[in-house]
């Protein structure tokens, strides 16, 4: 046992015999082992595209989808998820370059890309003031998520979540309300707010840690 557990253990027994005390479950904490919650799903190792996609175009935020995707390609990358997620800008070329682009499936897009699976987010809704002339911003996310193969011959391409969760999986967010100094305020907020609703999408897809406490983007 390390020292410090060891400390830690020994104070702690003490303290059953004090009145009042009741240190079993943070003896139990400290102790025990790490509690693991296993990945929902195994994304693939090779390329793996990001489609994301706002329901509403008047909710449509640059500067929030970027830093969605930028996030996701860290988190990725550090959690040992996928490194060979498709450039955002490849993205954004390919559907300017094809003027039906809107009419694509999504395995298409992925084909198009030459990746194996695309990883398709819908921003469902995106709020960043509390009302359309509020002081107050108020940054919330609905989203949802799926994957699926970009194989022709694949009889159901979803591969995530499962079909119970027709429209893929519920991802919502929210930060704390504040005063929207000016501009760069809002957009500042977007982004956090781009990067708070990235590590809740990616936390499906590797082992999480449930001791671990992901803080907010500051």
């Amino acid at each position: 046992m390390r020292p410090i557990r060891a400390g830690i253990a020994a104070l702690l027994v003490l303290g059953l015999w004090l009145p009042g005390c009741r240190p079993l479950g943070t003896l139990v904490y400290f102790l025990g082992p790490r509690r693991m919650q296993k990945a929902e799903y195994k994304l693939t190792r090779e390329k793996l595209a990001v489609l994301i996609e706002t329901a509403r175009p008047d909710q449509d935020n640059p500067v929030f989808t970027r830093a969605l995707h930028e996030k996701l390609v860290e988190v990725f990358r550090e959690r040992k998820v996928n490194t060979e997620v498709v450039p955002l800008e490849e993205v954004h070329r390919l559907r300017q370059e094809n003027a039906d682009f809107a009419r694509w499936s999504l395995p298409r897009v992925g084909r198009a890309l030459g990746a194996a699976q695309v990883l398709y987010v819908r921003i469902e809704r995106l709020q960043l003031r509390e009302g359309a002339d509020s002081p107050v911003l108020a940054p919330t996310a609905q989203c949802r998520v799926k994957v699926l193969s970009v194989d022709e011959l694949a009889e159901k391409p979803r591969l995530w979540p499962p079909e119970t969760e027709r429209d893929g999986r519920e991802i919502p967010c929210e930060r704390h309300a504040q005063e929207a100094a000016d501009i760069e305020a809002i957009d500042s907020e977007a982004a956090k707010l781009g990067k708070d609703t990235a590590q809740l999408i990616a936390m499906p897809f590797y082992d999480v840690d449930l001791d671990e406490r992901i803080p907010p983007e500051k």
